[in-house]
């Protein structure tokens, strides 16, 4: 729960709910161009997209669209699935 200072109406957010959105990872993005040796700046180049946005998908900062998911992993000569992270094992 937030906490709200009445003597500069700062917003603080307690660190525990900062720390586990800033560490969450919905991507594996990085690992995948690193196994396929390629660079953000080639995957940007060819999606037509700023370096700056792959950095973040990278980053886990924000996150790709489904249809961007799709065209990457046709890049990337993957499946899609294999770009995101694993909530659950499978069972086998």
């Amino acid at each position: 729960m937030p906490i709200l200072c009445r003597c500069c109406a700062i917003v603080i957010l307690w660190k525990s709910n900062f720390v586990s959105m800033a560490t969450r990872k919905y991507n594996k993005l990085k690992r995948v161009l690193k196994q396929k040796k390629r660079t953000g700046k080639w995957l940007a180049s060819e999606l037509g997209v700023d370096e700056s946005t792959v950095s973040r998908w990278c980053r886990n900062l924000q996150q790709p669209s489904i249809q961007t998911l799709f065209d990457i992993a046709d890049l990337l000569d993957t499946d899609p699935a294999e770009l995101l992270v694993r909530t659950k094992e499978e069972k086998g």
